[in-house]
């Protein structure tokens, strides 16, 4: 389920490859593997985030953060994740 709007692109959904989709993926971590790679868990280095099979999208990667919609990389200098209850 695709929930984005803004102006950087969806880069959960515009993977640069299809492993990478992470759209509707549930928030893996390092004790909660919920990424569909089956070689390991992507968040094993601290990087709770949606994965499909790991990918370039993850803004709380301490001081790697990533948003590649495949336009050309800029760096991220801040973000801010809202989070909606329904």
């Amino acid at each position: 389920m695709s929930g984005y709007s803004g102006v950087a692109g969806d880069a959960l959904a515009a993977a640069q490859q299809a492993d990478w989709n992470a759209n509707g993926m549930m928030f893996s971590t390092q004790d909660s593997d919920n990424d569909g790679w089956a070689g390991g868990n992507c968040a094993v280095n601290g990087l709770g985030w949606w994965f499909y099979k790991c990918s370039t999208s993850t803004l709380n990667a301490n001081g790697n953060a990533a948003w590649t919609t495949g336009d050309p990389v800029t760096d991220v200098q801040t973000s801010r994740m809202l989070v909606k209850f329904h």
